[in-house]
């Protein structure tokens, strides 16, 4: 019992902090939905891409540099190393700032978007500032604060709703939205850089900055991999339907941000043990449990999306957005094997580099890259859904079969086909259903027997003798 409370102790501010500001970015969906057409919808989508991959760009990988470099040092030592990430996350956000203002100055007007001129700079400043809040959050976990780590994230994520319903109130549309987050996000770093100047100092030094650099560069590529498989697609969708289908597939895409929350509390738990699991006597057994309870909880997540989206979108949206409805399941499917790549991906993570996990990341993104390019101009937003599904699944099939060489792990391969073909059915007779009682008893039922499906795993790991390991 006192293990349990710790480990509440240290993860539940954690847990609790990523469901608070999922779910509040998912109850700002009606509030935008209500007083943007599908057209503008679009656009913000557009631009929130770009802004998207500027943050992965200048962030730098600054919170993975300092875990890299801090972890397992004196505390003194620590803190010489965040002082000199602190520098260069000024000099970078600095940078940064400069160059998108430039580059977004010359690019909107040739790409036919110079109405959007003042949305995109708003939404790059938040962009270039993004390292400069990533990095006293990274000390945060690393120091084990998860409380002061969840009243900064989740008061971010209340006052850019906040933003959001207020600036629309007012008129302002997508420049309103992207100008107050830019805002909330500017005096948030100002915030967090006083504290970890206070905590830490400041350093400017070659060294810091060559490291963090080096160091950063195979992370931005990782990161820009998986831009690729997440919100490029809107690059190439932006000349190919016209804007209202554009914001049909955003709000199909933020409706399915509910399949990783389903799983995200377990994730944080799982993905700090499992690679030292796997040494443990029966760690691959221990594993392929653990595994399966992942994807039974994906199950979960893609069930509730497809059996309650259709509901929510009827009762709290206007009828101009039902169009999202027919990608949802697309997208849902998407979202889950992305999570089953982050699942089965712990034998590339054992191994002695992370270059492999880089290498399989880059050809999933180039698979959906040549896509997006082939089938996008002929089949639309159903062309760029077939690159993503074909992208991450290769990604998946490589993580298997590649890490099965350091860590054989016996996947419950029927379990998963039991999830695959639940869903299957729901999706098929909630859409086919016009009565909103019997979606919700389709809804029900599949839950129902997801949950089963928990049983066998949770009971195999809790079985007498191994309790303590996963105390």
């Amino acid at each position: 019992m006192p293990q349990l409370l710790y480990v509440l102790r240290s993860f539940g501010p954690f847990a609790a902090s990523v469901l608070l500001s999922k779910g509040l970015a998912l109850f700002t969906i009606p509030i935008v939905a209500r007083r943007l057409t599908p057209e503008n919808y679009g656009e913000l989508e557009l631009i929130v891409s770009f802004v998207e991959i500027s943050g992965l760009v200048f962030s730098f990988g600054l919170a993975d540099t300092l875990f890299r470099f801090a972890s397992g040092t004196s505390e003194h030592a620590q803190r010489r190393v965040a002082a000199g990430l602190v520098g260069s996350s000024l000099i970078l956000a600095v940078a940064a700032n400069l160059l998108l203002q430039a580059a977004a100055y010359w690019m909107a007007p040739r790409l036919g978007l110079s109405h959007l001129m003042w949305p995109i700079a708003f939404g790059l400043l938040g962009a270039a500032v993004s390292g400069l809040i990533e990095m006293p959050l990274a000390w945060l976990r690393l120091r084990n604060r998860p409380s002061r780590f969840m009243l900064f994230t989740v008061c971010r994520s209340l006052a850019q709703a906040l933003s959001i319903y207020v600036t629309l109130s007012l008129g302002f549309g997508v420049t309103g939205i992207l100008a107050g987050n830019a805002t909330i996000d500017l005096l948030l770093s100002i915030l967090l850089m006083i504290q970890q100047t206070r905590m830490t100092g400041i350093s400017f030094d070659r060294e810091t900055v060559a490291r963090t650099v080096a160091y950063g560069l195979p992370i931005v590529g990782g990161s820009l991999s998986m831009f690729v498989l997440g919100s490029c697609d809107r690059w190439f969708l932006a000349g190919a339907v016209p804007a209202s289908e554009l914001g049909f597939y955003g709000l199909a895409a933020k409706l399915s941000m509910i399949v990783p929350l389903a799983m995200q509390p377990f994730g944080l738990w799982w993905y700090a043990r499992r690679i030292g699991l796997l040494q443990e006597d029966g760690g691959l057994e221990k594993s392929a449990q653990l595994v399966t309870i992942g994807v039974v909880l994906l199950g979960i997540g893609v069930a509730v999306v497809c059996g309650a989206a259709p509901i929510f979108v009827s009762a709290f949206l206007p009828p101009a957005f039902r169009g999202a409805l027919p990608y949802l399941p697309w997208l849902a499917l998407i979202a889950s094997l992305n999570e089953l790549c982050s699942l089965t991906n712990v034998g590339a993570y054992a191994s002695r580099h992370s270059f492999g996990v880089l290498t399989i990341n880059s050809l999933g993104a180039v698979i959906a890259l040549v896509g997006y390019l082939l089938f996008v101009p002929s089949f639309g937003v159903y062309g760029a859904i077939a690159a993503t599904i074909t992208g991450q699944s290769v990604r998946m099939g490589l993580f298997v079969h590649f890490g099965r060489r350091v860590a054989p792990i016996p996947y419950a391969w029927r379990a998963f086909a039991a999830v695959t073909g639940i869903d299957t059915l729901l999706v098929y007779a909630a859409h086919g259903s016009a009565s909103v009682a019997w979606q919700i008893f389709y809804l029900f039922a599949a839950g129902v027997a997801l949950s089963l499906l928990l049983f066998p795993p949770v009971l195999a790991l809790y079985k007498p003798g191994q309790r303590e390991a996963f105390a």
